[in-house]
């Protein structure tokens, strides 16, 4: 199996979204399908364009892993706020999702943030996206884009890099790489995604 780590490319957005859907199961999490499209975009597009470090894995020409990440001394990603409010309209338009479960949804991502700020804000180095292909996974893969993140942190003498995940979810490979628990958080949004996990966030500190 010959493994190319390289630049995240803007054709490589739609791999990426399907890993996210593959990870997250959002086709099968929400409905109606114009929602599960929406929450792939939030947490795929939403992370590159928060992300000021971006590399996949690529296998025989697809990509079978990658990794979104904040470098804090790198210069700041903008974000998009042209992106944020097209967002909105389309949950504004999704049918036939009634007008209180449209608040629940906002309503869930406000409740997140405020949450998740009381353990750690944001602006720190982070890794921010992170997925694995299924069949990929205990290859080597994540590991390899993991210590590309860390080197370049390190390089920009980054003391700490966190990391928000599911205790159910990829928590064990965090611990494994030597992150650290700071603590759980209430989130809605996990909720929505892995009921019977548990938000968290993990520290990991630069050598």
């Amino acid at each position: 199996m010959e493994v190319i780590l390289r630049d995240y490319e803007s054709k490589d957005y739609s791999q990426c979204e399907s890993l996210v859907n593959e990870a997250w199961e959002f086709d099968a999490n929400f409905k109606p399908q114009a929602l599960a499209d929406l929450a792939k975009q939030i947490y795929t597009k939403g992370s590159e364009i928060n992300s000021n470090y971006m590399r996949v894995a690529e296998v025989d020409g697809d990509v079978a892993g990658f990794i979104f990440g904040l470098n804090e001394v790198r210069p700041k990603p903008r974000g998009n706020f042209l992106f944020g409010l097209k967002i909105m309209t389309k949950l504004l338009l999704v049918k036939p999702i009634l007008p209180t479960s449209r608040k629940e949804i906002l309503n869930a991502f406000k409740i997140h943030e405020i949450n998740r700020a009381k353990l750690i804000g944001r602006g720190k180095s982070e890794i921010v996206l992170f997925v694995v292909r299924k069949e990929f996974k205990g290859k080597g893969l994540g590991t390899r884009l993991w210590a590309d993140f860390l080197a370049s942190c390190q390089e920009s003498s980054v003391k700490l890099i966190i990391v928000e995940t599911n205790k159910d979810g990829a928590a064990s490979f965090y611990e494994r790489l030597g992150f650290e628990l700071i603590d759980y958080f209430e989130s809605p949004v996990h909720a929505l995604a892995a009921p019977e996990g548990e938000a968290c966030m993990y520290e990991y500190q630069c050598k």
